[in-house]
């Protein structure tokens, strides 16, 4: 008798996070379904064309197909963009959540679900509210109707891909500095400002472990356990090109770095990283100039 592969819903599939991860369950034998609000032309995988405030046609895609896991991983991901617009944010974060909740409530109220959410929930902009709003709603969903849901918050994801944040534009700056030979100075503020960094694709391999493992209304923090500089990061770019970066640092004062994710749920689950910071670095580099810049 053969195996029925399972099936896996993606939310915010045409996003950096989204485009690897229907790459990754591809691979991994899953039946994948992306939802996306734009077409999915980097990864040959089912999309369905939605935007998750269409409250009827989430239902429908959830009604028709019956996942047995879903990665819910759209909606707004940007501090500046939630200050320009909060309602919006509001709305892709909170109400698009309800609704994809409802649908799984509804139609397959078995699937094992997994909600992406921030470090930066509950955090004093409007992008933070949203996000622990969102929280307290799948935690709320899961105790008052018994859904098998859990959230995932990560550190910052890096990684081959178009992905936003200073490691992209760093090495797209290094790109069209060696086509060009421009050796204007790139301008970066708070060089001595730590960050946690993450391989996106050592968070997918932590999503799958929770979508197939997790217990039901956890909280998970994933992330590498080390904190670097962004001048670690430049270094770590200055290895691997020729040309010399000359930067200008706009602003040397430094904030209040944040806290290490604990990272010790998913470890229980024997999850650990494959991609060392310098490898991904590397392979982003990589990724940008065989696409160019």
């Amino acid at each position: 008798m053969v195996e029925m592969k399972k099936k896996i819903i993606i939310t915010g599939a045409a996003g950096f996070t989204g485009n690897s991860a229907c790459q990754y369950f591809a691979d991994k034998g899953y039946d994948v379904i992306g939802i996306s609000r734009s077409d999915l032309a980097e990864v040959k995988v089912r999309v369905v064309t939605c935007d998750l405030l269409d409250k009827e046609k989430v239902s429908e895609i959830f009604d028709f197909y019956k996942p047995d896991f879903c990665l819910h991983l759209a909606g707004v991901n940007s501090v500046p963009r939630s200050w320009n617009d909060p309602s919006s944010t509001i709305e892709a974060n909170v109400l698009g959540t309800v609704y994809l909740l409802e649908a799984i409530r509804k139609a397959v109220p078995s699937c094992r679900t997994v909600i992406v959410s921030s470090a930066l929930s509950g955090i004093d902009h409007p992008y933070g509210v949203s996000k622990k709003h969102q929280e307290q709603l799948v935690a709320d969903w899961a105790n008052l109707f018994d859904l098998q849901l859990m959230i995932a918050k990560p550190c910052n994801l890096i990684g081959p891909g178009r992905s936003p944040g200073f490691v992209s534009f760093l090495a797209n700056r290094i790109i069209q500095l060696e086509s060009s030979g421009d050796h204007s100075p790139i301008n970066i503020s708070h060089l001595q400002n730590e960050r946690e960094f993450l391989d996106v694709r050592d968070a997918i391999a932590a999503y799958e472990v929770l979508l197939k493992a997790g217990n039901r209304n956890v909280t998970y923090e994933i992330g590498s356990g080390k904190m670097t500089t962004l001048l670690e990061i430049l270094d770590i770019f200055q290895t691997l090109t020729k040309e010399k970066l000359t930067i200008i640092e706009t602003n040397d004062t430094k904030d209040l770095s944040p806290r290490v994710m604990n990272s010790e749920l998913i470890k229980d689950y024997n999850w650990q990283t494959v991609y060392p910071l310098e490898l991904s670095i590397k392979q982003i580099l990589s990724y940008h100039r065989s696409v160019g810049s």
